[in-house]
């Protein structure tokens, strides 16, 4: 089974269903919403499960339930509250946090931000940088803003991932979700991604070539 397929099928039914798991395997056009679900609800799914290819350092996870903060994107805080009722990420219970600022964020270990104002956003994110935060955006130049995963929305939805981000933050992306996005700032188009660069410890060493291009 392809990484994007798999990926897919963790999804939960209630974004997306079994609809979205067609299309060609390891495509990004498996990435096609079907009618019946909204942009809203494929991104909140995507978020919820973007913990599972993703770690944290150790020290930066503690006793206290998994957060993910939303900012300034009501529709995707009530679809994750739905998704993460009785759930746990990274082994814990989860909940979601509603924030209207960055000094909010509190211990969130993920932070979705909707459509936000650039310079606004640009100056948010600087200030969290350095700490272990897996920010997801959804806006044009959300890579260059500091989000370390960004939608890119068309005709249907896709991601963009900094490796840059990822390492300031202490991220380690795997190389599963690393080969399915439409684009890996710092790993250019034909080269491989530096093998142990994004490979949680948890998980067996798999390919690290992933690849970058659209369809």
């Amino acid at each position: 089974m392809s990484a994007y397929r798999k990926l897919l099928r963790a999804l939960p039914a209630l974004a997306l269903g079994v609809a979205l798991l067609c299309g060609r395997a390891g495509s990004n056009s498996a990435l096609a919403a079907a009618p019946s679900y909204s942009e809203d609800e494929i991104e909140a799914a995507f978020v919820y499960h973007f913990a599972s290819f993703v770690s944290w350092p150790e020290d930066s996870l503690g006793p206290s339930d998994f957060t993910v903060a939303v900012l300034d994107d009501d529709a995707v805080a009530s679809d994750l509250e739905r998704m993460l009722a009785r759930s746990r990420l990274q082994g814990h219970p989860a909940q979601v946090r509603r924030i209207t600022a960055i000094g909010q964020l509190g211990d969130a270990r993920i932070l979705f931000v909707g459509d936000s104002d650039a310079s606004r956003l640009k100056r948010w994110l600087a200030m969290i940088a350095s700490r272990p935060v897996l920010v997801v955006t959804n806006q044009p130049g959300g890579l260059d803003d500091g989000s370390t995963i960004n939608f890119l929305v068309t005709d249907r939805v896709r991601f963009e991932i900094s490796l840059a981000a990822a390492r300031r933050a202490r991220l380690n992306i795997s190389a599963e979700l690393l080969s399915v996005a439409t684009r890996v700032e710092g790993s250019p188009i034909g080269s491989a991604v530096p093998c142990g660069i994004g490979l949680p410890r948890a998980r067996p060493r798999i390919s690290c070539s992933p690849r970058l291009a659209a369809e």
